[in-house]
């Protein structure tokens, strides 16, 4: 045998060695292109909302049959107590007993884009009922059918409010079962309030003018009016817990006396019920005859309750405002309310209101009559989630309390039985 230079031992060895490495790259980028299952994102069209007012088809064009949204999916925070419903903005929702489904239905919009989802108490599932984009909504009023809807939303100025009357409508086609379109009408561009009635036949809204303000009551569509109200003020909150009373709370400061009134849907009466109390908020039950509100004293909010027929007023356990509280749908004396557990130095409502603080709250459970309360939840305690509640909401037999996390505007909700 001869034997091999030390030269050319080093070229044999140099030449095994960059074969050896080009099979190894050779069967990498195989098995990697070739064997594996990639994920082709399909592009999906939407409908896109003309804010300007000209509205395209809705036919909604995709290629799935139900849609969990992207950034949307439900999170299971604590086992069979809190769960967080959307993990993107929303920008109002409605709770819907389903009893042909044995369930509760949730609908809510997101603030980015419009789009238009259904949730349920007790599963994970989500539904897209909507793929109409509608930039920037700031707000919703939803009628009691879950269907219609007001929305608000910021035009391309970033100053115009657009206040526009939605219908969900079915999807045309079976390739996206649950995605439809929005259909309605705009109302006038100077609408600085509004509220639908508990039967949600009828919309009241306030216009603002030279002289004050002008309230309107219309359908739903807004496409036809009626003066019921005029003031030398445009600064209201306006609700409509009966069908015979809507309430005008004077825009609260905590240096600044308000007042609450009763407008009667009828008559057009226009009564006051409580006044002269710094920071005012209210929230008035649907029966008309309680009243929850605060005041800005020493700081923090007191809470207290008014008795609209004695006019008297009760203060009530725990430090909140009315915002965060909801009234039972089963015993007319409970509310549920989110008490923060300490209040920074401030000036309350403003610094709240203008997100400069913000609260981690519990969950309590007050009866109005006895004052006794009832810890529901500890959520910083349970789930290390620091929440600001807001919009509570309770199903029709108070088992679930939804709400809005004022810090990023997701939807949760909390199993209380």
């Amino acid at each position: 045998m001869l034997k091999m230079s030390k030269q050319n031992a080093i070229i044999f060895i140099l030449v095994v060695f960059l074969g050896a490495l080009g099979a190894l790259l050779y069967f990498y980028f195989s098995f990697s292109t070739g064997n594996s299952t990639k994920t082709m994102i399909q592009p999906v069209t939407t409908d896109t909302y003309n804010p300007f007012g000209t509205i395209p088809s809705t036919t909604p064009v995709g290629t799935t049959s139900l849609s969990i949204a992207t950034g949307s999916t439900p999170v299971l925070i604590a086992p069979n107590k809190l769960r967080q419903i959307s993990t993107e903005p929303e920008s109002g929702f409605t709770v819907l007993d389903n009893p042909k489904a044995g369930q509760t239905d949730i609908h809510y919009i997101l603030r980015a884009n419009g789009n238009i989802y259904e949730a349920y108490a007790d599963t994970l599932e989500q539904k897209r009922l909507s793929i109409t984009t509608v930039p920037k909504v700031y707000e919703s009023m939803w009628l009691p059918d879950g269907i219609h809807l007001i929305i608000r939303y910021l035009k391309d100025d970033l100053q115009s409010v657009q206040t526009f009357s939605v219908k969900i409508n079915p999807a045309t086609t079976t390739l996206n079962e649950f995605e439809g379109g929005i259909t309605g009408n705009h109302l006038d561009e100077n609408v600085s309030a509004l509220a639908v009635n508990p039967k949600g036949d009828k919309l009241f809204y306030l216009e603002n003018n030279l002289n004050g303000s002008s309230g309107f009551v219309s359908p739903p569509t807004g496409l036809s009016k009626t003066l019921l109200f005029q003031s030398p003020l445009v600064e209201w909150n306006i609700s409509w817990p009966n069908e015979n009373v809507i309430t005008f709370t004077t825009k609260p400061s905590a240096n600044v006396a308000g007042y609450l009134y009763f407008l009667n849907s009828q008559t057009g009466i226009f009564s006051r019920i409580i006044g002269g109390i710094n920071g005012l908020t209210t929230k008035t039950n649907v029966n008309g005859n309680s009243v929850l509100y605060s005041d800005s004293i020493a700081g923090a909010p007191k809470l207290y309750l008014y008795d609209v027929k004695k006019g008297a007023s009760q203060l009530l356990p725990w430090n909140t405002f009315p915002e965060k509280c909801a009234w039972s749908n089963t015993d007319a004396k409970i509310i549920y309310c989110a008490v923060p557990k300490s209040f920074p130095a401030g000036n309350y409502p403003d610094d709240w209101y203008q997100s400069l603080v913000g609260f981690t709250d519990d969950i309590w459970m007050i009866n109005t009559d006895t004052s006794a309360t009832t810890l529901v939840y500890d959520m910083q305690k349970q789930t290390a989630n620091n929440i600001d509640a807001v919009d509570l909401q309770l199903d029709k037999t108070d088992s679930y309390l939804f709400f809005t996390n004022k810090s990023d505007l997701t939807l949760w909700d909390l199993k209380l039985k």
